[in-house]
């Protein structure tokens, strides 16, 4: 087992956090984003949202976490299961359960998000997970 390179698994978290930001920013804004705002709305008094600056703030720093989370899971398993692209989706499986899969259906068992929202971007956050680690586990090499 080689040792870990942190510089390089930095790097590669760093890679995923960006392409997860975008896709997502993409998923839920371009996409979803008159939805969004729709359904925002009609929570009326009861949204307590915080404002569009301190909320991109927060989704950058939720995709900077994943980003780390990703790459250390690609990282951790890379000894076991080899290096690579194959890795790296499997890296990012195990990062999409729990962080979005899980999110989704705790979303549906509340029954205050619609459907639609709550399928487009779990599938979406998918997408953007397979990308980002994908391309963060690209940059990492062992020392």
């Amino acid at each position: 087992m080689g040792h870990v390179n942190v510089g390089r698994m930095i790097v590669g978290a760093i890679v995923a956090a960006v392409i997860l930001f975008v896709i997502e920013g993409v998923i839920n804004g371009a996409i979803l984003g008159t939805q969004w705002e729709e359904w925002a709305k009609a929570l009326g008094p009861l949204n307590h949202a915080p404002s569009f600056a301190v909320g991109m703030v927060i989704w950058a720093i939720v995709s900077l976490l994943h980003g780390f989370a990703g790459l250390l899971i690609y990282v951790g398993i890379r000894p076991r299961f080899g290096a690579g692209p194959k890795t790296a989706v499997l890296a990012g499986l195990l990062l999409w359960i729990p962080g979005f899969l899980t999110h989704a259906l705790g979303q549906l068992a509340l029954g205050d998000i619609p459907l639609r929202l709550i399928v487009i971007g779990c599938i979406g956050g998918l997408i953007a997970v397979m990308v980002a680690v994908v391309a963060g586990a690209a940059t990492y090499q062992e020392t």
